[in-house]
Order: structure tokens, then sequence, then C-alpha cells
């Protein structure tokens, strides 16, 4: 009997297998969907081509609240999982209204309240004589 027949007797066996393969696709699976939720915060939120979140979601039309939507589900169930895998992904994302068009709404942060007199005070300028 040679090596290369590959009989039976020399694989494990069927349920071996088939648990170790099931194994294999929920990890890729999950690791899969950790990244795409991660990639998409920081596509649409921190994106490092120079697009905004406002002119992404002006793109994404109609279809924007659907994405959202979708994206925030994955979230959650990922967050079911273990939390801590979506940490980079939620770290950056904004604040934002879903509309009733399906369109969706950027809220830009709020201006940073000034912490000394001095950052509120905008000194006159005096022409020199």
């Amino acid at each position: 009997m040679s090596i290369l027949d590959g009989n039976a007797e020399t694989r494990p066996p069927a349920e071996e297998m088939a648990a170790e393969r099931l194994i294999r696709m929920t990890k890729n699976t999950f690791d899969q969907m950790v990244m795409a939720f991660n990639e998409g915060s920081m596509l649409f939120w921190n994106n490092n081509m120079g697009a905004t979140p406002e002119t992404i979601a002006e793109k994404l039309g109609t279809n924007a609240s659907e994405v959202f939507a979708l994206h925030g589900k994955l979230g959650a169930l990922i967050a079911e999982v273990k939390p801590e895998a979506i940490s980079e992904g939620l770290s950056v994302v904004g604040n934002f209204t879903m509309n009733e068009d399906g369109t969706v709404t950027i809220i830009p942060p709020p201006e940073p309240v000034p912490t000394s007199p001095e950052e509120s005070v905008n000194p006159e300028v005096t022409p020199s004589p």
C-alpha cells in the first residue's frame, strides 16, 4: 500500500474533520465581521483618503440609513460575543441622525469650551503709529 493512495484509514474520522472545519469557519467568519465593523467605522468617520463623514453620507444618499442600521446590528452582535473586539471602531463613531428618507445627517462635534479666561477673550489689535 502506498502513502499516495490516501485511503480512509490514514484520514481522521469524518466527524473530526467536520468539527475542525466548523471551528475554523466560525472563527474566520467572526474575524471577518470584526474587521468589517472596525474598518467600516474608520472608513466613514476617520477616512485617511481625505473624505469627510458629511461627504460620504451625501454619496450614500438614501441608502445611508440602511448602511448605518446594518453596521449597528453587526456591532451589537459582535458586542454580545466579544465587546473589546470592536473598541477600535467604536472609538471613532460620531453623532448622527437617520432621516425618514433614508439619508443620514452628521452632527458636528460641539465647539470646545474655553478653559481659561485668556482663551475666551479675543484681544483687540490696535494699529501701530
